[in-house]
């Protein structure tokens, strides 16, 4: 297969970004393409907008960015949405949210043809976070007519490694990988054994920083300047859809900056328009609680393990988090590091994923590497739930999971009576192990004393400590209006 119009891809699709590189037969080496058409700026925003009078498709920043200035649907946050049944009815059509998925990865493809018009696409290996669902994948692919075309479905974890191992001589490495999604940032230390086992020794993570919460900040930030310059109390949608756009477009500008200095920022979609200056002492209040966060996060990292930080081999940074140049440096600065990653960061995955493609092609040979982390959930945990006359098994964390998931939260109703009885369960093939029994008799809770039966839901969720202990939530969901929710909550630590 030496084809120069044969190609082989990868892509990291990502709830915030995407990305997808390919196998290059010229050079015999993995490539990214350049999405932006010619900035270098190699991911692009996970988003599809649909224009419901033209019944055009937009993807990337343009659907960013044309927000508000047509009768549209703006459809995000696709991966982690992937699963529930989402769509969109339109002129009485209705669109699945798959189906726009499947219009995405088109578009991902197509830029493909900006480097050969005759392109022939051999196969394409997809790398996505652990929690997507891969059936709606699956169903992505075929509605794009290109189902033939999928060779496999990878964690996004394997791909980086994968992308290591492609670079580097690993036997015996310490390596960290860390990952500033928009959730959250995300560090773990594993161990590369001489048999290509790679065991993860530990990993740390934090909602609080990731780089959704710096976004928000910057936006709320810009909104209150807009507010107190036109002496609005609330925002009209145009408005709002124009603060989200302006936002987009100054988010880079304001923490892409080598030194520290006031923005100037231009409302100009304001009639008339006005400037407004984020001031040096505004960004630094910033800058600084997040780098203190960092900072403490990574010294939790190295907390009661034997390793190290001076015996790390490699760092590895993914995430478009890293692209952001006061975290880039304050990372590379914490661990004294000298080479840049920015230019890596969002390709690390794309690259893994094209690797496995021409692996599973026979292109390049395979890998001998096992991951054993001990934070992915080894089986199915749920709960027994009673639907009409049958009982069935509702899960609530799946298999192949990890435990700094978000995971879903669900509600549920009472159907017999007050005394709730709750079997928390492993299932695996259909095995089941009980892990915890739980009871709660509501006649003991006064919020309850004037609740029929039937207007009692509750809201059940889950988070993990580490990765032996699990804490389920339950609290009172309320029936509407007519019983708002009520203060109940209780929390349950179990161990599996």
């Amino acid at each position: 297969m030496s084809n120069e119009n044969k190609f082989i891809i990868g892509i990291d699709l990502g709830n915030l970004t995407s990305t997808i590189s390919y196998f290059d037969f010229n050079q015999m080496d993995i490539d990214v393409v350049d999405v932006s058409g010619g900035y270098g700026k190699v991911s692009v925003p996970t988003v599809v907008s649909y224009n419901i009078d033209t019944e055009d498709w937009i993807f990337g920043e343009y659907a960013i960015l044309n927000k508000g200035f047509a009768n549209e649907i703006i459809i995000e946050n696709i991966v982690e949405n992937l699963g529930k049944g989402l769509t969109y009815t339109v002129k009485d059509k209705t669109i699945s949210l798959t189906l726009a998925l499947s219009k995405f990865i088109l578009f991902l493809i197509e830029n493909i043809k900006n480097i050969n018009p005759n392109a022939n696409i051999e196969g394409i290996v997809l790398s996505t976070s652990s929690y997507a669902n891969h059936d709606d994948i699956k169903e992505a692919f075929k509605l794009a007519n290109i189902e033939h075309l999928l060779l496999k479905i990878a964690n996004d974890k394997e791909c980086i490694l994968k992308s290591y191992f492609y670079e580097n001589d690993v036997l015996g490495d310490k390596i960290i990988i860390v990952d500033y999604s928009n959730r959250q940032l995300r560090a773990s230390i594993y161990q590369i054994e001489d048999d290509g086992k790679i065991r993860c020794v530990k990993t740390n993570f934090n909602d609080n920083i990731g780089q959704q919460r710096l976004y928000n900040i910057t936006k709320n930030l810009i909104t209150k300047k807009f507010l107190e310059e036109t002496g609005k109390l609330d925002l009209t949608e145009y408005e709002k859809n124009n603060l989200d756009s302006f936002t987009y477009q100054q988010f880079d500008i304001i923490f892409q900056r080598q030194t520290l200095s006031d923005i100037k920022l231009y409302y100009n979609f304001f009639y008339p328009p006005f400037q407004k200056i984020i001031l040096k002492q505004e960004l630094f209040d910033i800058i600084s609680f997040f780098e203190n966060e960092i900072n403490m996060f990574f010294n939790n990292l190295f907390d009661n393990i034997d390793i190290k930080q001076s015996e790390i081999k490699n760092i590895i940074l993914v995430g478009g988090g890293i692209e952001i140049d006061f975290i880039h440096k304050f990372i590379k600065s914490r661990f004294n590091l000298e080479k840049t990653f920015k230019g890596k960061a969002k390709r690390f995955i794309s690259d893994g994923a094209c690797i496995t493609a021409c692996q599973e092609l026979g292109i390049l040979p395979k890998t001998k590497m096992y991951i054993e982390d001990l934070d992915q959930i080894k089986a199915n945990i749920g709960m027994f739930v009673k639907d009409t006359n049958k009982v069935r098994f509702e899960p609530f964390v799946y298999k192949g999971s990890f435990i700094w998931q978000k995971f879903d939260k669900k509600i549920f109703s009472l159907v017999d009576d007050k005394n709730i009885e709750i079997d928390i369960s492993l299932e695996d093939n259909n095995n089941f192990k009980s892990l915890e029994k739980i009871k709660i008799d509501l006649n003991n809770y006064k919020q309850f004393d004037d609740r029929d039966i039937k207007t009692i839901r509750f809201l059940i969720y889950v988070e993990f400590k580490n990765n032996k202990e699990m804490i389920f939530n339950i609290e009172d969901f309320g029936f509407g209006e007519i019983y708002p929710k009520t203060d109940f909550k209780q929390q349950f630590v179990i161990n599996i």
